[in-house]
């Protein structure tokens, strides 16, 4: 049974028949989990070369999905073996458990690149459903979100489906009420019809009904989905806290689960300190547990506004300092009223401060640069004082244009540094004419 790749990156995966039967004891554990980015992994493959035979290692991390199915994945250091030809249909492990997440389908040629793709478990699952036999680790998606209508996404449900999209726009808590809850359900049931096999529905990672659930229930389900490894004197709960890969959950009944209060403060707040992005979702619009849920999401902007502003500080100073300053001021007193409408654009926040780091570090390396040519200039102006050249016309002019454009404001350093070259190369001259006379 054989599935070719196609050319929008499906497929790629043959099921065999052995000459001789294996026991059932020896084949992979093959898990559905949330395929995190920078999830360490390995595999081995058996590429011609004199003796290689026997097998070659390679490391390399889990990255996002390229095309329909398939995953990047990028070769963890220039030590590390490239995945080539001899690599292909091998199982990729994961570091942490063991446990196959999926195999080997191409490479990229360029040695330098390390660059290499896999077929999630999932995928594998939805072309040869054979093979669920030896799978575990559930879909992520629970029946409540399954069963609701499929159809084009509209009003609110594509709101909501945009939102669950942003998957790397970092930690957010997004609460839903009542009615409202339905537009959330088809959001999650209309992208998981869309989904290829494989890929994390609409964005999501795991969609939960937790009415009547345990801390201790929710907790495992979520460890599981993520695919950690677990002690065994250590609880679910415990794992969490101690810190999660960043995903994207929606849970549905919060406030019908056996302590909603418990289940935030346990099990939902670590996940968020550790980059979460959570739907939660609430059936009574007066739940008590509703302002511990609202505490949680103005945290969230809270922690993520601090965290912008002590990056902001480096820029004190510089041509971006005083802008900043200003806006993380407005930033603060509009999430005093309303985090929501703060959360919603923390993301480009973020984003236009990677271009002012951005900027202020091209500025220090200017400045640092100017820095060297100033003090480039002062010594070969010494230079030439010691020899008497001090007073020469032809190098005074040289000197002073040099000069002038060090003093700038800006300074173009391409040609204040071509001054100060012209200038170096004007007093080793008239040096070597002295030396001759």
């Amino acid at each position: 049974m054989c599935v070719p790749p196609t050319d929008d990156e499906r497929g790629d995966v043959a099921l065999l028949r052995l000459d001789v039967p294996q026991p059932r004891t020896a084949g992979a554990m093959l898990r559905r989990v949330a395929l995190t980015w920078d999830r360490p992994v390995h595999t081995m493959g058996y590429p011609s070369g004199q003796g290689l035979e026997i097998g070659v290692w390679t490391r390399m991390t889990l990255a996002g999905k390229a095309g329909v199915e398939w995953l990047q994945m990028n070769r963890r250091s220039a030590q590390d073996q490239r995945v080539r030809a001899g690599f292909s249909g091998s199982g990729v492990a994961d570091d942490a458990t063991g446990d196959v997440l999926g195999i080997v389908v191409s490479e990229y040629t360029d040695d330098s690149a390390g660059l290499s793709w896999m077929l999630p478990v999932d995928a594998i699952v939805a072309h040869l459903p054979v093979v669920s036999e030896w799978v575990v680790g559930d879909s992520g998606i629970d029946p409540i979100f399954a069963a609701r209508g499929r159809g084009e996404l509209i009003g609110q449900a594509a709101e909501v489906a945009q939102w669950l999209r942003r998957r790397h726009d970092g930690a957010a808590v997004l609460i839903v009420l009542g009615p409202d809850l339905d537009a959330v359900r088809q959001a999650v049931a209309v992208s998981s019809s869309r989904s290829a096999p494989g890929e994390p529905v609409g964005g999501i990672d795991l969609a939960l009904d937790v009415e009547g659930r345990t801390v201790d229930e929710v907790s495992r389900r979520i460890v599981d989905r993520a695919g950690l490894a677990v002690s065994g004197a250590e609880s679910a709960r415990d794992r969490l806290r101690a810190g999660a890969p960043p995903m994207t959950i929606v849970v549905d009944g919060l406030d019908a689960a056996d302590e909603p209060e418990a289940l935030l403060d346990e099990v939902l707040k670590p996940l968020v300190d550790s980059g979460t992005r959570l739907v939660l979702g609430f059936r009574d619009e007066d739940a008590a547990s509703l302002a511990a849920a609202k505490s949680l999401a103005d945290d969230t902007v809270s922690t993520r506004l601090e965290a912008i502003a002590r990056r902001a500080e480096a820029l004190a100073g510089g041509p971006d300092g005083d802008e900043w300053r200003l806006n993380l001021r407005l930033l603060r007193k509009v999430a005093a009223v309303d985090s929501a409408l703060v959360a919603g654009r923390l993301a480009d926040v973020e984003r236009r401060l990677v271009r002012a780091e951005r900027r202020a570090r091209k500025a220090r390396s200017r400045s640092g640069a100017v820095a060297d040519d100033r003090g480039l200039l002062a010594a070969w102006f010494v230079m030439a004082a010691e020899a008497g050249l001090d007073e020469d016309p032809g190098l005074d002019q040289v000197y002073r244009w040099a000069d002038s454009l060090l003093s700038a404001d800006p300074v173009d350093h391409a040609a204040a540094h071509a001054a100060v070259r012209a200038y170096q190369q004007a007093v080793r001259e008239a040096l070597a004419k002295g030396e001759r006379r």
